[in-house]
């Protein structure tokens, strides 16, 4: 039977898919796509310090831009497994996020996330209205996709640091930094350490090695937690104003007062939306969610290994069930509900359907952390934090899918949605650079708000005062000594720019509404009834600046990361 005859059986109500041998070429085009995703990932790692610039690269290269190797269909396969991979990084980045840090941290993420939204949205209408002569719609369309903030991308390029970093230079800062805390704290207490007799020794040398040496995640720092939370806000904005667009073209067509009422809901139902999930999903989690996985220490029993003292599951102390691997399948079948359930509400709800995923792993986080118990030990508390940690967990069983499969497939999915070859006309060239300039300053203002915290806030100000003074009474030479002021503030120098640098990644969002803006669709992807408010000419523009920002940032973020990350992570940022 030929191939025609099978696709005709195939039309049938009652037959199934005819399933064949794929094609040599087939084969050989999804071997090279994935293998080059990885191959070419880690020589840019390597290189530039952000593997997903050559991702982005060989999709345009295998899509429609360039080559045109990957047939349609499997571009549409590829976006949704891609999106399905940004899933994966937002909600895997909500699991490794302090939740204390952020919400002790909250007022700075709001301000940071303002200042990047605010920042580019000025310098748009100043650019393209004055400079360029767009209209005032064209210019809010233009800035509207430029004033978002790619966390995937962000946490990708963080991810890609924190793997792959290997601090080349950090020995000899480590050596001198730790040589500072010996001399500051001199007989303030030695720490006690075993020795090859089993017997407790003093060494403050150790210890004050052993902090200096251990660096923290990126994303559980101080200053990690305020970029995140600050991307993620700057992202449900970016939501809220991709919603509001094809509002705005109808009522160029149309003054009536039902289409006023409609944008007016428009506008508000994401924000209201994504408002509620913020505020229910924490008293939810501490009344209901926690209660329930810890009665009975049910979750506890389920989700770690079999233990000498306790049972795994239903199951006795002497059958074979309760492996670290059944553990982890049961964790993951949580982590797969509860994502599913988050990014479902957010979906119906007109919220943001990364936002649910973000929600949905900071609430597993606050789950698995165990109750403090006073007669516990802190070894014991850390030990079966470790066993109950759906991140862990999360890290052995999706990680790697994640990491060689899905996100890879996203980024590349980003690349072919771009229309490279006609970016190459000379005024829009030149027009496209300059913009995407001036979005890049307008992502590095968000640094600003690090300053002035830095410089204002009571514990900065404590923190490098004690340290300035024991610095000084440690110090035999004489010399010019830097104010508190001039201390505080070239310390803050670092995390400013870390964030500034980090949020200029404009990625998915940005590409999503600057389509939406051009070809007047909605959120679901129907057109509607208006044209759009970008011209094509507005429509490159904004492309190339979004594509600038999205090489541009994760290389920047991997540069000050592998070389200044101790300056990065200093004091109270870290």
């Amino acid at each position: 039977m030929d191939i025609a005859s099978l696709a005709s059986l195939s039309s049938t109500p009652t037959s199934s898919f005819p399933y064949t041998q794929p094609g040599l070429p087939t084969l050989l085009t999804a071997l090279s796509f994935l293998f080059f995703l990885n191959f070419l990932r880690m020589i840019a790692d390597v290189t530039l310090h952000a593997g997903l610039v050559a991702e982005l690269f060989l999709g345009m290269v295998y899509g429609a831009p360039l080559a045109g190797i990957l047939p349609a269909e499997w571009e549409t396969a590829f976006n949704v497994l891609g999106y399905l991979g940004l899933v994966f990084v937002i909600f895997e980045g909500g699991l490794s996020t302090n939740l204390a840090l952020l919400l002790r941290n909250l007022p700075l993420s709001c301000f940071c996330a303002l200042t990047g939204i605010r920042t580019p949205m000025a310098l748009s209408f100043a650019l393209l209205t004055s400079g360029y002569g767009y209209p005032p719609l064209e210019a809010f369309a233009a800035g509207a996709a430029l004033s978002s903030t790619s966390l995937g991308t962000t946490l990708a390029a963080l991810n890609s640091v924190s793997k792959h970093a290997t601090l080349p230079t950090a020995d000899s800062e480590v050596k001198k930094r730790g040589e500072e805390i010996i001399e500051m704290t001199g007989d303030r207490g030695p720490v006690s350490v075993t020795n090859e007799t089993g017997s407790a020794a003093h060494s403050p040398r150790c210890s004050a090695y052993a902090t200096i040496s251990a660096l923290p995640v990126l994303q559980q720092t101080r200053i990690g937690t305020v970029l995140t939370s600050a991307a993620i806000i700057d992202d449900v904005v970016g939501l809220v104003i991709a919603a509001l667009i094809p509002g705005l073209a109808n009522m160029e067509s149309s003054s009536s007062s039902n289409s006023e009422l409609d944008l007016a809901w428009t506008l508000i139902r994401p924000l209201l939306s994504s408002l509620l999930i913020a505020l229910i999903t924490p008293v939810s989690a501490r009344f209901i969610l926690r209660p329930a996985f810890w009665f009975r220490e049910v979750g506890e029993r389920w989700c770690a290994p079999r233990r000498e003292d306790k049972r795994w599951g239903c199951s006795l102390s002497g059958t074979k069930w309760g492996t670290e691997s059944h553990a982890d399948f049961v964790k993951v079948s949580i982590m797969v509900c509860v994502l599913s359930g988050f990014i479902s509400v957010a979906y119906y709800t007109g919220s943001s359907v990364l936002f649910g995923a973000y929600m949905a792993g900071l609430t597993l986080s606050y789950l698995a952390r165990p109750p403090h118990a006073q007669d516990e030990q802190l070894v014991g508390q850390e030990d079966r934090a470790a066993m109950l940690s759906f991140e862990s967990a999360y890290a052995r069983t999706l990680g790697p899918l994640q990491e060689f499969i899905f996100a890879p497939i996203f980024f590349a999915s980003i690349g072919y949605a771009i229309p490279f070859l006609l970016l190459w006309r000379p005024t829009i060239l030149w027009r496209g650079v300059l913009y995407a300039l001036l979005m890049c300053i307008g992502k590095l203002a968000v640094g600003l708000p690090v300053v002035v915290w830095s410089i204002s806030t009571k514990d900065t100000i404590s923190h490098v005062e004690e340290r300035t003074t024991l610095h000084s009474q440690s110090s035999s030479a004489p010399g010019p000594r830097l104010t508190p002021f001039r201390d505080r503030l070239h310390a803050s120098l670092y995390p400013a720019a870390f964030v500034g640098i980090a949020m200029i990644s404009r990625g998915e969002i940005g590409l999503l509404i600057a389509q939406i803006a051009r070809n007047g669709l909605s959120m679901g992807g129907t057109y509607g009834d208006a044209d759009g408010l970008l011209s094509e000419e507005g429509f490159l523009v904004c492309i190339w600046a979004i594509l600038l920002c999205t090489l541009v940032g994760p290389i920047c973020t991997g540069v000050i990361v592998r070389k200044w990350r101790h300056h990065v992570t200093v004091g109270v940022w870290g």
